[in-house]
């Protein structure tokens, strides 16, 4: 990867980078209200199953699909994988959380890098999910696809990690310690993302699915879902 391109994937899954995903636990805050994630160890737990039942199957192997289509000018598959991630997610919080993400990040990129080569045509997506507007914005920015599988990861790792330090009592070094053990699992998790590009994206996350439902239902909120 090229010096450029490298600052530009960090840039992108930096927290600074303003698309609001802060804003969102995905139904972590639920699974903390009913008790199911209240330490680290839990949450450890929560970041495993998000690792392996939904970044490897449907989000993270999205991401790589879309990228994928994007380099054969296949424009017609992206679309299709960015109405599959909406068709496959039950709850409305969460399919507006990552339509709102992907949105926002498309917009904000197209604004900040106006008149560039790498910026190009915006594809239009019939959603805009999260994973296909990264997909977008990675190859608009010259990352290839494994590069951009690993720094998609981070970014929803990091992210779990963020909700979980505001809702559960764990300091900054326990997060740091839990997000460095989970992100070593990581690369393995892009490896497998790769031999089964050629498989349906797919999730079945039944509890998860709940709680991310009845996030609307609880008392306070300090999340959008």
């Amino acid at each position: 990867m090229e010096p450029l391109q490298f600052i530009r994937a960090l840039q992108l899954t930096d927290s600074f980078f303003p698309v609001g995903a802060f804003a969102y636990s995905d139904g972590l805050e639920t699974a903390v209200a009913r008790g199911r994630v209240r330490d680290a160890i839990t949450l450890g737990k929560w970041m495993e199953h998000f690792l392996e039942a939904v970044f490897v199957p449907c989000e993270g192997l999205a991401l790589v699909k879309c990228m994928l289509a994007l380099k054969a000018g296949d424009f017609e598959t992206l679309r299709n994988i960015d109405e599959e991630l909406t068709a496959i997610r039950p709850a409305g919080a969460v399919r507006a959380a990552s339509t709102g993400v992907g949105k926002r990040l498309l917009s904000l990129f197209a604004t900040i890098y106006r008149g560039e080569e790498s910026s190009g045509d915006t594809f239009t997506l019939p959603h805009s999910n999260a994973a296909a507007a990264y997909a977008i914005v990675y190859f608009k920015s010259g990352v290839e696809e494994r590069s951009a599988a690993l720094a998609f990861g981070y970014n929803r790792l990091a992210g779990i990690v963020s909700a979980g330090l505001r809702l559960i009592p764990m300091g900054q070094h326990q997060g740091q310690a839990l997000l460095t053990k989970t992100l070593d699992h990581l690369p393995d998790a892009v490896d497998r993302i790769f031999r089964m590009k050629d498989e349906p994206i797919r999730s079945f996350n039944p509890l998860l699915d709940i709680d991310q439902m009845n996030h609307q239902y609880l008392y306070s909120r300090l999340f959008r879902s």
